[in-house]
């Protein structure tokens, strides 16, 4: 039996009902659970238990059977001598904390129905466990919840930020310019995007912002993609040599363009084409972070995104490569995905960090104001079966997270719509 599944019904007071009695025939009465505890020690902590007409305020320790409490190594652990009772399904053994006191044991009784609803969810084998349930919780509820995982994913994405700027002494325009050009690889060319943030400073960025074919060559040679092309066209040639002095000038080695993915992929996702897009984002704005910061509206982030790339990409997707012509500037769903990904988890960090409650608002603001994303995932929401449609990107962000970091790895327990099905029956 899950161990959690027990904390569970502990916590919420899903046992059977009636009249309890510990294993030395003491009257329990449960007056307050205890809070449960993530951490080593006990799994609830401040519990108020009565035994006969004794009120005991201490912790609550649970096992599927008592001699857990010897396989766990409890009895050698000090932590644990504040147990006041031993919760579990079966009562194998007697046990004793460390300093030799007898802990009080219950045997826990698990209602039929909550039992039998708990192994339908461990065991259904659908999109998600609960798919043929969750049309009993109302939509206030999951909406709720929706914005509970969207936030514990913006907190996951501070986390990650913060540990950038550890590396990068508290640089905000580096951990920016790193975390802009990761998502400017859109999944597929995330990884060569970041190494190459990584190992281009963004000091170098910022003294050649306003140069654009200085951009684009430090972004292009860095890559990789002005090594083993064939120069016969004079920007490439202009772009080549640029990088040659930059790459001395600054003692750089590229990468290697085989790191770059272009197969089964639209051309105007080329990661040649996403560079010079960045490139020109980044040109004439070597302060493009703080820019964003001032930003009241989503329309003036819009606007600050929407880029085109130097002429010569108007009829180029690879450099020396020419094609029908064709607009390179930033669509309106790359700049949705930009803001999504990369602006709004930066607003939100910066406003967390530097305790700005009115630019983390913002940043919640900005996601309620913008369409729900177009992915399988919120597909498989909305399906009929589920019925749970995203109404803004704040929603889709939600409901990714949540099917991802929950569905998923089966944490229903940890779900408050999983619980929720299960309180269904508790009656």
């Amino acid at each position: 039996m899950n161990e959690e599944f027990l904390q569970f019904l502990w916590q919420y007071k899903y046992y059977k009902p009636g009249i309890f009695f510990t294993d030395r025939n003491q009257q329990v009465e449960v007056i307050h659970p205890g809070l449960p505890n993530s951490n080593s020690g006990p799994d609830f902590f401040n519990a108020k238990i009565k035994l006969d007409d004794v009120l005991w305020a201490g912790n609550v320790e649970i096992h599927a059977n008592a001699s857990d409490w010897y396989n766990h190594k409890h009895h050698l652990d000090s932590l644990y001598d504040n147990v006041v009772l031993h919760v579990v399904l079966r009562n194998d053994k007697e046990i004793k904390n460390s300093a030799g006191r007898v802990i009080p044991c219950w045997e826990m009784e698990i209602p039929e129905n909550i039992m039998s609803e708990y192994q339908s969810l461990r065991k259904h084998q659908g999109w998600i466990a609960c798919e043929n349930k969750i049309n009993k919780i109302s939509r206030f509820e999951i909406d709720a919840w929706i914005e509970r995982m969207l936030i514990e994913k913006l907190e996951q994405k501070v986390s990650g930020i913060e540990a950038l700027l550890e590396n990068s002494q508290n640089n905000w325009q580096q951990v920016f310019f790193v975390v802009l050009a990761r998502n400017f690889g859109f999944g597929l060319n995330g990884e060569p995007f970041e190494q190459l943030a990584r190992q281009l400073p963004w000091q170098y960025i910022q003294k050649n912002a306003d140069s654009p074919v200085k951009l684009e060559a430090l972004m292009l040679g860095q890559a990789g993609f002005l090594e083993l092309i064939l120069h016969e066209d004079k920007y490439v040639q202009t772009l080549v040599r640029e990088y040659r002095l930059l790459k001395h000038k600054y003692a750089l080695q590229p990468m290697s363009a085989h790191l770059w993915k272009f197969l089964r992929m639209r051309p105007g996702n080329f990661p040649t084409v996403r560079l010079v897009q960045l490139a020109a984002l980044i040109s004439g704005n070597p302060f493009l972070f703080d820019k964003l910061l001032s930003c009241e509206t989503l329309a003036e982030a819009r606007k600050l995104l929407a880029v085109q790339p130097s002429e010569y990409w108007h009829n180029h997707y690879r450099p020396g490569v020419e094609s029908p012509p064709k607009s390179k500037k930033t669509g309106s769903q790359t700049i949705n995905l930009i803001i999504i990904n990369t602006v709004i988890p930066m607003l939100f960090a910066f406003g967390k960090l530097r305790g700005n409650f009115d630019l983390q608002q913002r940043a919640l603001d900005w996601l309620s104001e913008l369409p729900p994303e177009k992915n399988n995932i919120v597909t498989g929401w909305a399906n009929p079966s589920i019925g749970v449609s995203a109404l803004s990107s704040a929603q889709s962000q939600g409901l990714v997270y949540l099917k991802r970091n929950y569905c998923d790895l089966r944490k229903c327990l940890s779900c408050r719509l999983g619980r929720n099905v299960l309180s269904l029956n508790s009656e």
